[in-house]
């Protein structure tokens, strides 16, 4: 089995983990006010929606030397 924490494993592949970051992401978006009130508020929870997905990620189409060649008028 592969670490998943692995560099050459996380340029491959993309890692969905299911979890709803919604509520944590406004939790987030609100802690430079939170800290400058003197507010202290633990994270929300981020609830399992969906199973983890590990797919490949996509690789970017490569185009040949004679279409890039016609593309700057070369050809």
């Amino acid at each position: 089995m592969a670490d998943l924490n692995d560099t050459l494993v996380k340029s491959s592949v993309t890692i969905d983990d299911g979890c709803d970051w919604t509520a944590w992401l406004l939790w987030d978006a609100k802690k430079n006010y939170r800290r400058s009130m003197g507010i202290h508020q633990p994270a929300p929870a981020r609830p399992q929606v969906a199973p983890v997905k590990i797919a490949p990620k996509k690789k970017p189409r490569r185009r040949g030397h004679r279409v890039v060649q016609k593309a700057i008028g070369a050809v």
